[in-house]
């Protein structure tokens, strides 16, 4: 049976989840974008990739600042929909709560820090330094610069495995598809090893989460966020099963006989896509060789 008052609650909350979600792949796509426009034209030898840095520091530092916003409202979507996903199922560990938190305002915390750090090597060694190679290497190697660059590891993984726990578990009470899941989990590999340039998944990922949480998305709203309970998400077979049994009410209704019963302990099934007889392939298929044979 529904909760009312969780329904309400999250009526009330997923306007400004989706939100978070907007402004998360908006500072994202700014930060892949900023970023490639102020290192185009960077040279190839460190002396003067520093030097060149150093001049575009602001558009580097716009690029980080950028992706840092997006790093905490990713958390504040990912607490949300751990909120919702152990409302119908409490069995989800409390401690994955935490995760997105830790590697949002990590990420923050120590990006900013890297930053400055940077910042002060950078102008120094452009306008103090000697500018050789070896001075170069030395900045990239200085302990205060890569202790907290490797300490930035550990917020970033701590968010990688929050979207990855978080989307499985939302996936199996059924607030998200199988798609948004599958996608949730390339968008935390993509996060800790980026493979381009500019993360189109995850852009994507966060965008889809926005109009699901407003109730727009194109697959349709899960029954789990109307009925405040867990309902799995059917499988590709069982959405064939409910489209044959489509198939079957409809022409049972043309004939006026009994249309076969779904099955009952399967009620999200009655809500399935149903694929017409142009979007699937096998039904079309049929129907053209049944009219060769009258022919």
């Amino acid at each position: 049976m529904a909760n009312p008052d969780l329904l309400s609650a999250e009526a009330r909350e997923r306007p400004r989840a989706a939100i978070f979600a907007g402004l998360a792949a908006v500072f994202t796509l700014i930060a892949a974008v900023v970023g490639i426009i102020a290192l185009a034209g960077e040279p190839n030898n460190l002396p003067g990739s520093l030097i060149f840095r150093n001049q575009r520091v602001l558009g580097l530092s716009i690029s980080a600042g950028a992706s840092l916003i997006g790093s905490v409202a990713i958390a504040f979507v990912l607490d949300f929909l751990f909120r919702a996903t152990r409302a119908r199922n409490p069995n989800v560990t409390g401690w994955l709560r935490y995760l997105p938190w830790i590697g949002g305002i990590g990420l923050a915390v120590l990006g900013i820090a890297i930053q400055l750090v940077l910042a002060v090597k950078l102008s120094h060694f452009a306008s103090q330094g000697s500018q050789t190679y070896t001075e170069a290497k030395e900045i990239l190697t200085a302990g205060d610069y890569n202790f907290v660059r490797y300490l930035g590891i550990v917020p970033q993984l701590a968010l990688a495995l929050a979207i990855v726990m978080i989307s499985l578990n939302a996936m199996r009470v059924g607030l998200i598809t199988r798609m948004f899941g599958y996608l949730g989990i390339l968008s935390a590999v993509l996060f800790v090893i980026p493979l381009i340039p500019v993360p189109i998944v995850q852009i994507y990922w966060l965008g889809a989460l926005g109009w699901l949480f407003l109730g727009r998305s194109r697959t349709g709203e899960p029954a789990a966020w109307q009925t405040g309970e867990a309902v799995p998400w059917p499988s590709s077979a069982e959405m064939r099963e409910a489209r044959v049994r489509a198939a079957e009410e409809r022409r049972a209704a043309r004939a006026g006989t009994p249309a076969p019963a779904g099955d009952p302990a399967r009620p999200e099934l009655l809500h399935a896509p149903v694929a017409t007889a142009e979007e699937d392939p096998v039904a079309s298929g049929a129907a053209r060789r049944k009219r060769k044979k009258r022919r």
